[in-house]
């Protein structure tokens, strides 16, 4: 018996780090079952498609990271994972990065338009503009030249610029090459495909307009 502890506190105890000991387990379960979903839709969908594939397991019952790198519409690609913050700010978040080649004007920089944004415009404090009410309303568009203008209106890259948005409430073009990012890991192929499929129709629109 541990000293100074009677009969029923030892129980008590016990049955205390019992509960707590099954909810740790049942915890890890859950998060080990998700990590091996992840990491086979990840693999799968790799392979499928030729790509490079690899994982870097996480300690105990924290995830790790994953990373695929390939190539879409002739330019290099890479999806990974990335672990940020710590305590109750910890989250993991995916990025995605894809060239976009010289059919992208690279002097042109394109972010979403955030709310701050939308506030300071009031105030007449704007970005550049393209006379497109949509882009311009969704888009935060920097050193906008004749060039960039006239491929940002083209048909062809209107539809996919705005999905774009829709989807990703953090990305950016800069230098001609995409980055995007959301909090959040596909498990699924299905899920796999909706977050790339913004990325994939507008590398194929700037390949399709440079053809």
């Amino acid at each position: 018996m541990l000293t100074g502890m009677t009969g029923i506190q030892i129980g008590i105890f016990a049955s205390v780090f019992g509960v707590g000991l099954g909810v740790a387990s049942l915890i890890g379960y859950v998060r080990w079952r998700h990590w091996n979903q992840q990491l086979q839709t990840w693999q799968d969908f790799a392979t499928t498609r030729g790509w490079s594939f690899m994982a870097r397991p996480g300690f105990m019952y924290s995830a790790g990271t994953l990373e695929m790198k390939g190539r879409h519409a002739g330019r290099s690609f890479t999806l990974e994972t990335e672990h940020r913050g710590q305590g109750k700010t910890f989250h993991i978040v995916t990025i995605i990065r894809h060239e976009l080649g010289d059919g992208f004007p690279r002097e042109v920089t394109i972010r979403p338009e955030k709310v701050g944004d939308k506030f300071l415009k009031l105030f007449g404090v704007k970005d550049e503009e393209i006379g497109d009410e949509s882009l311009d309303d969704a888009l935060d568009l920097r050193n906008v030249t004749p060039r960039a203008r006239a491929v940002l209106l083209s048909a062809s890259m209107r539809r996919p610029l705005l999905n774009l948005a829709r989807v990703f409430e953090t990305f950016s073009i800069e230098n001609g090459v995409l980055t995007a990012e959301v909090i959040a890991v596909p498990r699924t192929t299905l899920e796999m495909y909706g977050l790339l499929s913004p990325v994939r129709e507008l590398a194929d629109a700037v390949r399709g307009a440079r053809d």
